[in-house]
């Protein structure tokens, strides 16, 4: 498992409520078609076709797809941010779309996301303030993701420590049919129009699904 960093700020604007509203992270370059049924000589002429780049901004544009589409994998983190929080996630396939259509700021290129928990920025770890600091438009976190120290703010990712396995188990405190009736009622929050509920129930879900 790798840990990511990819900028949520693109030609000044914000993408963090997009992102964690939509569940995805992207970039935009649009126009370009389906990156990954291409090969990279196709991503070379499409970009030269659609963008004016010099040598040196192609590069990197073509390193960070290569990142984008290739390095990053279905299980991978990645960590977006705004001024006062870090948002952590659980990475998915990459996919392509235009559906909405392929202006300059459109985010075309996407990857799903399932949003894992929020950090405030301070709390984060020299190892990951280095991470989210870079200039770049994506960076790969250069150290075992153990050491990012993310899974005590993670719901539901806290290992139990000897002894201690079942005492916090929902089934040993509360009958099934409040479980099943909490459930639903997070099930229904998952649809509110307020992103901090929806963030919360989704945390609630998944911290119930994995301690099962």
């Amino acid at each position: 498992m790798n840990l990511f960093y990819i900028q949520s700020s693109i030609r000044g604007m914000s993408y963090v409520a997009s992102f964690l509203e939509d569940n995805f992270i992207g970039m935009t370059w649009p126009g370009t078609g389906n990156l990954e049924e291409m090969l990279p000589e196709e991503w070379n002429e499409r970009l030269r076709g659609h963008y004016k780049l010099e040598e040196t901004e192609l590069a990197g544009v073509m390193k960070d797809f290569d990142a984008f589409v290739h390095t990053m994998q279905d299980g991978d983190y990645v960590v977006i941010k705004d001024d006062e929080w870090a948002y952590v996630g659980d990475l998915g396939d990459y996919y392509y779309d235009d559906s909405l259509g392929i202006e300059e700021d459109f985010i075309c290129h996407r990857r799903g996301v399932t949003w894992l928990g929020r950090i405030p920025l301070e709390d984060l770890n020299d190892k990951v303030q280095a991470l989210i600091h870079q200039t770049g438009t994506l960076a790969k976190f250069e150290h075992p993701v153990s050491q990012a120290q993310l899974d005590r703010y993670l719901t539901g990712m806290n290992e139990p420590t000897e002894g201690t396995e079942g005492k916090n188990s929902p089934a040993t405190k509360v009958d099934k049919a409040t479980i099943d009736a909490a459930l639903h009622v997070m099930r229904q929050a998952l649809d509110s129009e307020d992103i901090n509920i929806r963030v919360r129930a989704a945390e609630a879900i998944l911290q119930y699904a994995r301690s099962q």
